[in-house]
């Protein structure tokens, strides 16, 4: 085990890189004690209270344990926010845009292995969004009577479709590796019609939603020629080409997430449909951006070449959905 002083000052080297602002007007905030004391502790003449570590372990996602165990420890911690109340959409969504704005700030990159289509796809049209947060919390509610709640595209409040609008405008201008294979997109589909054969959607509804899903899904084709993200039905503002979208026929994604910037390295692992655990334990996250190269290679980058793979893979996707359409007329 380090030396304490040594972990306390690598404590504060990370809170350096992850905030604004002087160390010592941060600390004063965050732990509500005079400049003095913060100059203190800065200087290593006072040692932080376990409560002063819990609070700043808390608002800079700081890892203690990475900071106590060393480099050969073989367990890594993560942060996931534990709530006992109600899942509070506009709150999940303000820290997703707060944690997007940073990495963007910080001309970040981020890597998305994509179980689903990243939800930040679904931004770009309310009535699907409408749809999958209806899913994905009703997914998560542990009533039996969850699934049996009635469907409507008001689901959605209008501070809420500003609030993911915001979000996606932020993500379009972060470097961005995405890997799909051919159940990312054809998952939302049978869902739809899954929701069509439960009777939570009607008819005009789940046809609706469906050919949506193809608009959309013909959207990230054109992002994918150009190597540009953009809202639908908008002129693609950016010169960036800083998209790549990699199709893997073989491995399985998981959801799980990477980004770096600042000198910061994460790791997200999805946990209980939308949240997600999280960690800047160095180790585990290069082992992670490992695995995320590793995949890559494997890959088949289909952003600005590969247009015949380009084509082949959006085609089959709007296959699928065709005949989700059709079997929804059958049912």
């Amino acid at each position: 085990m380090a030396n304490y002083l040594d972990i306390q000052e690598r404590i504060l080297e990370e809170i350096k890189t992850k905030s604004e602002g002087k160390l010592v007007d941060v600390l004063t905030e965050t732990l509500a004690i005079s400049s003095d004391s913060a100059y203190r502790r800065i200087r290593l003449e006072k040692i932080f209270t376990l409560d002063e570590l819990i609070r700043l372990s808390n608002a800079f996602n700081i890892s203690i344990d990475q900071h106590i165990s060393s480099k050969s420890a073989d367990s890594v911690l993560f942060s996931f926010p534990f709530k006992s109340s109600q899942f509070n959409m506009e709150d999940y969504f303000e820290k997703i845009l707060n944690h997007l704005t940073k990495v963007n700030k910080a001309n970040g990159v981020m890597y998305y292995s994509s179980k689903d289509i990243p939800i930040f796809h679904f931004f770009q049209d309310q009535k699907l969004l409408a749809f999958k947060l209806h899913y994905w919390l009703n997914t998560m509610n542990n009533t039996t009577h969850g699934l049996n709640t009635d469907f409507n595209y008001d689901f959605v409040p209008a501070s809420l479709a500003q609030l993911t609008k915001k979000i996606y405008t932020v993500y379009c201008q972060i470097d961005t590796h995405e890997i799909w294979n051919y159940e990312t997109l054809t998952r939302t589909s049978t869902q739809i019609t899954y929701y069509y054969e439960l009777g939570i959607i009607n008819e005009v509804q789940a046809n609706e939603l469906q050919n949506r899903l193809i608009d959309l899904c013909t959207h990230l084709e054109i992002e994918c020629a150009t190597g540009k993200m953009f809202f639908m039905d908008h002129e693609c503002l950016t010169k960036d080409e800083n998209y790549r979208f990699y199709f893997n026929e073989i491995i399985a994604a998981d959801n799980s997430i990477y980004a770096e910037y600042n000198g910061i390295k994460e790791s997200f692992l999805p946990h209980i449909v939308l949240n997600y655990m999280t960690t800047d334990n160095e180790v585990y996250s290069n082992f992670n951006k490992s695995v995320f190269d590793n995949v890559i290679n494997k890959s088949t980058l289909i952003t600005k070449v590969n247009e015949k793979d380009r084509k082949k893979f959006f085609n089959y996707n709007k296959k699928f959905i065709q005949q989700q359409i059709q079997k929804i007329e059958l049912i």
